[in-house]
């Protein structure tokens, strides 16, 4: 989350120095005003569209693939020097042997460096990586799990390629709630930029940060929202706020530690009452419905090993389950603390380790917002059934919540103070 005119690595210091958050947050100037900010959109600004670059891998581990740029490109080495060149996207191909990034050319040529760049000759070009085309440039670098890939694109293009796989295309109603989820996912951005200067890369291209699907995902109205917000972050104590989202955080949005983050308290990300003056949930455009699981006691049993990995606690769990149960519960009700007990020990499952330890079929439990039963025979667990609410973590805003407040008539701005309390818009500069 990011930066026009701020070098890449110093965007909290410049926000401090130069006052951008202290002006707003401190002395009462007014915020921005979402979609006067696409002004800066056009003129000049339009050839930096992207703005202060952002790096993201798009794959990390990979054993390699095909790489090139329409319209001509360049693979260089950080000194500048040509590896090679070529006018369009004949197939060069690029895997990792150890420390070292192998090149291989059309026509045979092979070299090898110590990791290299794909810049196209063109900025309006894309570079295609293993079929997918993504704007900026791509860097490879070898590494002992394989090649790390990371697209440098500017944070403005970035967003582009993450609205519309996180809120996804909007009909006009929406379109607040898309401005909302474009200021947070910038915000988002913003910060990990500022956390990740010694890193290699800032974010990753999946769930884990924010889903990034590059230039092939575009769509008109999730770049409009891009445009009308061009450069708003949420700020707090003179700070880039961290704005985490999910899809359907129900009646009450959750507290980090109700999740176990490691991250410290942050005052704007609290538990939020989530519901209409009707008294009806705002997510409940959604159509919402509970969702049901089962688990036998052999899916428990598969389960448990599972569990130390994702950051269960055990000691010696093995043998017959003789209970399962509900040992701690958050502010927003959602499970913090579910306890397995074998003949052997007893495994405790934290937070959203929860959803990631109940597994059906590879797809995580949608949420800790659930009640259980427990079904017994002879003494021991024949099976559980979990009946729950919601989807995601539920920690910051609802985007499902976010479109129903926008159908009821609230702004961006609006929304964005329900969800992050506390928190202002500000420029970055």
């Amino acid at each position: 989350m990011r930066r026009t005119g701020v070098p890449r690595r110093a965007i909290g210091a410049v926000l401090l120095a130069t006052g951008v958050v202290a002006g707003c947050a401190a002395h009462g100037a007014r915020e921005p005003v979402i979609g006067a900010s696409a002004a800066a959109y056009s003129g000049a600004a339009a050839a930096r569209m992207g703005g202060q670059p952002v790096r993201v891998a798009v794959a990390d581990g990979s054993a390699g693939g095909e790489a090139c740029a329409g319209g001509g490109w360049r693979l260089v080495e950080p000194s500048g020097r040509v590896l090679a060149a070529g006018s369009d996207c004949g197939g060069v191909r690029v895997s990792g042997e150890g420390r070292r990034v192998r090149i291989v050319v059309p026509g045979g040529g092979v070299t090898v460096a110590e990791r290299a760049t794909i810049r196209p000759d063109h900025p309006d070009s894309a570079v295609r990586w293993a079929g997918r085309r993504y704007r900026g440039e791509v860097e490879l670098v070898a590494g002992g799990r394989g090649l790390t890939v990371v697209n440098r694109v500017g944070l403005e293009d970035y967003l582009r390629g993450v609205l519309p796989l996180e809120i996804g295309g909007r009909d006009p109603r929406d379109r607040a709630a898309v401005e909302a989820q474009a200021v947070a996912a910038r915000s988002y951005a913003a910060s990990r930029m500022a956390a990740n200067a010694s890193r290699a890369f800032d974010l990753v291209a999946t769930t884990a940060d924010q889903v990034y699907g590059g230039r092939d995902v575009e769509r008109p109205e999730t770049d409009a929202a891009v445009r009308s917000t061009y450069g708003l972050v949420l700020t707090f104590a003179d700070a880039i706020a961290s704005t985490p989202y999910h899809a359907d955080g129900g009646a009450v949005t959750a507290a980090p530690d109700e999740v176990f983050w490691r991250q410290a308290p942050s005052p704007y990300l609290r538990p939020v009452d989530d519901r209409a003056p009707d008294g009806r949930c705002w997510c409940d455009v959604r159509g919402r419905a509970p969702w049901e699981r089962r688990f036998t006691a052999s899916d428990l049993a598969m389960l448990l090993d599972r569990s130390v990995a994702q950051g269960g606690e055990r000691t010696a769990a093995s043998g017959a389950i003789r209970d399962v149960r509900v040992a701690g519960r958050g502010p927003s009700g959602r499970v913090t603390r579910l306890e397995i007990e074998t003949d052997g020990g007893r495994v405790l499952l934290r937070g959203n380790d929860i959803r990631y330890a109940l597994r059906t079929r590879g797809e995580i439990l949608p949420s800790t917002a659930f009640e259980l039963t427990v079904e017994m025979r002879g003494g021991a667990v024949a099976a559980i059934g979990i009946r729950g609410t919601g989807a995601g973590h539920g920690v910051g805003m609802s985007q499902w919540g976010a479109i129903g407040r926008a159908r009821a008539g609230q702004d961006a701005r609006t929304i964005l103070a329900a969800y992050y309390p506390g928190t202002r818009l500000a420029p970055l500069q």
